[in-house]
């Protein structure tokens, strides 16, 4: 237990785990100006730059169904919009789960849209959701108990080999992600047409319709 050997130690065990990789940046958070005592050099990691985000037309003869799950303090709501090929909103809804997880919240929001979507006589549809994580528990299955029974009400009224569903940014999902807080707020169910979507609602739609970008990563 001589101090020297405790320091060498240290010091020793310290330096191997920068090696390692097993200390990275954020593990000096703080203690930055230490670093350098133990040969470690930190790089401060530059920020990815940003991207545009697109929102896609669905093909003609066909249905795009966006949705989105939120959970804020503890309780859960969705939302989503069902458009033509033309850009054209069909369809609108917002919805209020009460307390579930977030991957809950995504997945009833899909299954929302998707029955909403058969009631109006509507098939060949493309669902673009902003998890991935619901995506891969549709798309390859798994996950908790919880979540079993609405996926296999999804997958039975979706046809894989037909319907598509893939992932956008949420920064490319900004109408479902408006429905889904006014779901929150609201705390019931309810239907928008085309005539009754709200201004800002109808913005956003205009703004995905003339293929005008978003910018994810400022």
């Amino acid at each position: 237990m001589e101090p020297r050997r405790i320091i060498w130690r240290v010091y020793h065990t310290i330096s191997l785990l920068h090696t390692g990789r097993l200390f990275r940046h954020i593990h000096w958070r703080g203690d930055m100006d230490i670093a350098s005592l133990f040969d470690v050099i930190i790089t401060t990691p530059s920020p990815p730059p940003p991207t545009l985000v697109f929102w896609r037309t669905p093909p003609v003869g066909s249905y795009k169904i966006n949705t989105h799950g939120c959970v804020k303090d503890g309780v859960a709501s969705g939302g989503g919009i069902i458009r033509d090929s033309s850009g054209q909103c069909i369809r609108a809804f917002f919805s209020f789960y009460g307390d579930c997880t977030i991957l809950e919240a995504e997945l009833r929001a899909i299954l929302d849209g998707i029955l909403l979507a058969q009631r109006l006589g509507l098939s060949v549809l493309w669902v673009d959701s902003d998890s991935t994580l619901a995506i891969h528990c549709i798309t390859k299955g798994g996950g908790p108990w919880n979540i079993q029974a609405t996926l296999r009400h999804i997958r039975h009224l979706l046809a894989l080999d037909r319907d598509t569903i893939t992932h956008i940014f949420r920064e490319g999902n900004q109408v479902a992600d408006l429905l889904a807080s006014e779901g929150w707020d609201r705390r019931y169910y309810y239907e928008y047409s085309s005539q009754d979507l709200p201004r800002r609602h109808r913005s956003l739609v205009q703004i995905d319709r003339f293929g005008l970008p978003t910018i994810r990563g400022l």
